[in-house]
């Protein structure tokens, strides 16, 4: 087992434990745990690092502290200066560029390689498994006084989820938190709540917004990932490449009919009709509210609630569809649950809120590719260009409506440099143009978080394609501070154009200054 592991250059700790079971209703069983941590030398130029372990931990850590004990995390790595290598669970950051933004919780293979390529030095990463979570922006609404718990919900707005530790990101009034009671804010990973400490007073016009990742339960979903780097003297040339789909024949929750496979293919992006009918003839059950099926004033098929044991054969799940988008509405409630009464249209308009169906939640995909360049035009000046495309397909059962799938994004960029070194004064003067079809969608947004409030759109939509032009100047001064002015143009289609300039900075002014030069 040592020259296995390595001899003496391995570092090994770990438990294995042997466990006997037996109870008044089970055969007896023998149990057994390996946890084993390796690190260490396995040649000269080849490293090993790893967490092995044959036990499923369904617990996360607590979200009560400001580091977090990382004990489900189930890897191998093998490493040295060029390459590193690693199978199991690892994490995946931002890569090179402006448009792709990404912080992802995965488990597979991944790859890093870098190595000197001509006159510059070549970076490549690659990564191949299953996402463990999907990406959530939640703008919540504080209530006076109140410092939690505030629930997180889906993208889907489910109610009951898990969110990976360690992904969340709270915002406060455009600030970023900090996790722990001794801080900004408390989570409970496994009930989504997140709960504010006495340090920040929640108030009815604070300004809460949620990013985390959750465990998705109805679909495995896959992950790639590709990112290639060349970094000259005065060129950086990027290629990066992200796709994260669900696989639609492996649903975790769901169990789909051909039926219900057929009615997907035909809806294409209409997922309001993604749903299924819940009446099923499960016979009479005395704890159980049910219906029976007749016909009424020339309707088929309607549920009427009876307790009668020769016609209570039908069970139904009723979901809130909206006012006039249903056939039926809450009637009373009983010891074993709500009771729904069909009521008759008026004409063709629906009058109740209420139908006995199930949303379907529909497999996605969202993938990107971005291409960029940096490029050192002179000492003082360098030029940015980037072009991005999105694909954001939202039911993979259709064909259908597949032409808006597709969005296009760049940005150009041009910035000059300037230092005054007998004053101390740096410059820095900027202009830039970013433009996005309108079906642009990027993996995770890379704008600041308040990007929507600082422009007033937030909660509001518009359709068109975005301009973004921003033209600034910045001064600093290593005893003075920093302080900039810029000048912004936004329009999204021909319903929304506006202009704006603003300053910001923390200037710290003792003595006055005389041609640019500090005196007494």
């Amino acid at each position: 087992m040592s020259d296995f592991f390595g001899g003496s250059e391995i570092a090994k700790k770990g438990s294995i434990s042997r466990g006997i079971s037996f109870g008044n209703q089970q055969n007896l069983g023998i149990n057994s745990t390996l946890n084993l941590e390796l690190n260490g030398k396995l040649s000269e130029h080849l490293n090993l690092l790893a967490s092995i372990s044959d036990a499923n931990i369904p617990i996360q850590p607590d979200g009560n502290t400001n580091r977090l004990q990382e004990f489900d995390q189930v890897f191998i790595q093998l490493y040295n200066e060029q390459i590193k290598l690693v199978a199991g669970d690892f994490w995946l950051g931002k890569p090179q560029g402006y448009f792709m933004n990404y912080r992802k919780r995965g488990q597979g293979i991944t790859q890093q390689f870098t190595n000197q390529l001509g006159r510059g030095k070549i970076s490549l990463q690659s990564s191949a498994g299953l996402s463990k979570g999907k990406f959530q922006r939640q703008i919540i609404q504080g209530i006076e006084n109140n410092q939690g718990p505030y629930r997180l919900r889906g993208n889907e707005n489910e109610p009951f989820i898990v969110v990976l530790s360690g992904t969340e990101k709270i915002y406060l009034d455009g600030r970023m938190l900090e996790r722990g009671q001794a801080f900004d804010y408390t989570i409970d990973y496994n009930t989504s709540e997140v709960i504010f400490t006495p340090k920040n007073l929640i108030t009815k016009d604070t300004r809460i917004v949620a990013e985390f990742q959750y465990s998705d339960q109805s679909y495995s979903r896959s992950l790639l990932q590709q990112n290639v780097t060349y970094e000259t003297e005065n060129t950086l040339v990027y290629l990066n490449y992200y796709r994260e789909q669900d696989l639609k024949n492996q649903p975790l929750q769901l169990n789909l009919s051909a039926e219900n496979k057929s009615k997907l293919a035909q809806i294409g992006d209409s997922l309001s009709k993604a749903t299924m009918n819940t009446v099923d003839s499960v016979g009479y059950f005395a704890n159980q509210n049910l219906y029976k099926l007749v016909d009424s004033l020339g309707y088929d098929s309607v549920l009427v609630f009876t307790v009668h044991p020769d016609s209570a054969k039908y069970r139904a799940t009723f979901i809130k569809v909206g006012a006039g988008k249903g056939d039926y509405i809450l009637s009373k409630t009983t010891a074993f649950g709500p009771v729904y009464q069909w009521v008759a249209p008026n004409g063709t308009q629906l009058q109740g809120e209420y139908a006995p169906v199930q949303k379907i939640t529909t497999p996605k995909r969202k993938s990107m590719v971005s291409l960029g360049i940096e490029q050192k035009i002179t000492k003082k000046i360098s030029l940015l260009q980037e072009f991005s495309a999105s694909e954001n397909a939202s039911n993979l059962f259709s064909k259908k409506d597949v032409s808006n799938d597709w969005g296009y994004g760049s940005l150009t960029k041009i910035i000059r440099s300037g230092k005054n070194t007998s004053s101390g004064w740096n410059t820095l003067s900027s202009g830039e143009l970013e433009v996005l079809s309108s079906n642009f969608q990027p993996i995770e947004p890379y704008r600041k978080v308040e990007f929507d409030r600082d422009w007033n759109v937030r909660g509001r939509v518009f359709s068109g394609n975005q301009w973004i032009a921003a033209i600034q100047q910045t001064i600093e001064h290593e005893q003075f501070g920093k302080a900039l002015l810029r000048g912004q143009s936004f329009s999204i289609g021909n319903s929304y154009q506006v202009q704006r300039i603003f300053s910001e900075g923390k200037m710290r002014i003792k003595r006055f200054l005389r041609n640019g030069t500090p005196v007494c």
